[in-house]
């Protein structure tokens, strides 16, 4: 008779440590240098653009018109730069810690969901700057009216999202945690925050995506500060540099927001790599 041996090796289904690596840093080089692509196309056409004469150089200036604000007006830019930061990352926080744990709620409690439903898809829908007018009568001219927009603005993008990633929890875990009588905020710690945290940093980013553009709206209208301020005052003084400068740099911003976020997902959800695609 022939003897099996104690155990068979099979080869493993999990790739190495360095293929990982390789696989990790291909794609985020590649997709950089894809993502540069339309950049660099659409600074061609504009300096193009500009040569033609087809358009004058005082409405439409240069790349390297742009470029000489940067340097020159560097400290003005600075400073309504970090105003507009400021504002979107006190607001967002807000919408954060209030938008995260209700949503948790209102998917774990149908009674909730039933009650909240309506209410959100119908204050959802109000568009921020249809609020610009009352947020001023209520608070004035300042920080206030802006930090409180972009905190509506970012609220309901978070809302939505903590409450979609609760209901898409796996089943067995709720069943699991029925049968060992788990304390609901066990549930809520330990099940479904965590299952529900993709979805939630999703909803991050959209909320962070709708705070800028927010905060660049109210800083047009109620605001003496911010890129906002920034572009619609170098309107006044006619200066299409200054405005094209400031539209850059809210456009890099909200690009390294976004980046921010997806390097956190990667981190925090670890748990979740090769199960969905990567966005």
């Amino acid at each position: 008779m022939v003897s099996m041996p104690n155990t068979i090796s099979t080869p493993s289904a999990q790739p190495s440590a360095s293929t990982r690596q390789k696989a990790k840093t291909r794609p985020f080089s590649s997709s950089a240098l894809l993502g540069l692509i339309p950049i660099v196309l659409l600074l061609i056409a504009w300096e193009l653009a500009t040569r033609s004469g087809g358009y004058s150089s005082v409405l439409l200036p240069s790349p390297s018109a742009v470029a000489i604000v940067f340097v020159r007006d560097w400290s003005d830019l600075a400073r309504h730069t970090g105003a507009s930061v400021s504002r979107v990352i006190i607001g967002v926080s807000l919408a954060f810690l209030t938008a995260t744990p209700l949503g948790l709620l209102i998917g774990r409690f149908p009674i909730l969901d039933r009650i909240m439903d309506w209410s959100v898809q119908i204050f959802r829908s109000f568009p921020i700057i249809a609020l610009i007018p009352l947020a001023i009568l209520f608070f004035g001219i300042g920080e206030r009216p802006a930090i409180i927009l972009i905190w509506i603005a970012a609220f309901w993008p978070l809302l939505i999202s903590t409450i979609f990633g609760v209901k898409n929890v796996e089943r067995t875990l709720m069943k699991a945690a029925k049968v060992a009588n788990a304390s609901n905020a066990l549930i809520l710690r330990d099940i479904l925050l965590p299952s529900a945290l993709p979805s939630i940093l999703t909803g991050l980013r959209l909320s962070i995506g709708a705070g800028w553009l927010t905060v660049v709206t109210a800083e047009m209208m109620a605001v003496k500060s911010g890129l906002g301020y920034l572009i619609m005052y170098a309107q006044v003084i006619f200066r299409p540099d200054l405005i094209i400068a400031g539209i850059l740099i809210i456009g890099a911003i909200g690009l390294m927001f976004d980046q921010c976020v997806r390097i956190a997902r990667k981190r925090f959800c670890r748990w979740q790599e090769g199960l969905v695609q990567e966005s």
